[in-house]
């Protein structure tokens, strides 16, 4: 159809407009991040409100005008139940709508991304509490990969030692022992932990179940604060 676009799409966020139209920010499957109007959505009685206010993978219809896109149809196409219903789920799976937000520009086609947010949020519905924070650091290493920011993880990023034995967000990675001297925000890591961090950077995110519990928020919420300059609180569950 002309003019239509018909994709799959995550809510990442929405302000108001005028006297009762919202704008939304949406991830979609086929276009990335997309702002839509929804005419009448602070209305009461708006029938596009409803899946449009809930954590889930959505089917949506939008007319692509002269002006700003519009959304026209939407409809539920994955549910999410436990996100909905259990309190530290929905946190997860808001913070890693938050990070999608921060870290993507409108107009970017990137259906790995899509995937990885639409994996997110299913893994916080079905995930143990006690895999939550491998659930966690995964999720934040494989976006911050996915976005340019791969950590180096089995040699010293400064001199290229393969000793390193401490972590540096400022230098993006692992250090020795010498380099890490240079940074006062450096932490100590062990060859165990480094190995834990190469294993949540690369598995799919349907496997943490596997995962043990992680140890490793201090490192990912360093690396947050350096590469996206924000910090995310998460939900301690388990």
């Amino acid at each position: 159809m002309a003019n239509y676009l018909q994709t799959k799409a995550i809510v990442l966020s929405h302000r108001d407009l005028a006297e009762h139209d919202r704008l939304y920010t949406l991830y979609t499957e086929a276009k990335g991040k997309l702002e839509v109007r929804v005419r009448g959505a602070r209305k009461i009685l708006s029938k596009l409100q409803p899946p449009l206010s809930s954590i889930a993978v959505v089917r949506v219809l939008v007319y692509e005008g002269r002006s700003r896109p519009l959304l026209i149809g939407i409809e539920t196409a994955e549910r999410l139940p436990l996100v909905a219903s259990t309190l530290w789920r929905t946190q997860v799976a808001s913070r890693f709508i938050r990070l999608v937000d921060i870290s993507t520009r409108p107009g970017i086609c990137d259906e790995e991304m899509f995937a990885l947010l639409r994996d997110g949020i299913h893994m916080a519905e079905h995930v143990s509490p006690p895999q939550a924070s491998a659930l966690r650091d995964a999720f934040i290493l494989q976006l911050l990969i996915h976005s340019g920011y791969r950590p180096e993880l089995h040699v010293c990023v400064v001199c290229r030692n393969a000793q390193p034995n401490a972590f540096s967000a400022a230098h993006g990675g692992a250090v020795c022992f010498k380099c890490s001297a240079t940074d006062p925000t450096a932490v100590a890591v062990c060859a165990a932990e480094l190995d834990a961090l190469r294993a949540h950077a690369t598995v799919p995110l349907a496997a943490t179940a596997i995962l043990p519990a992680s140890n490793l928020g201090a490192i990912t919420q360093a690396l947050l604060r350096h590469r996206l300059e924000t910090v995310l609180w998460f939900p301690v569950v388990g």
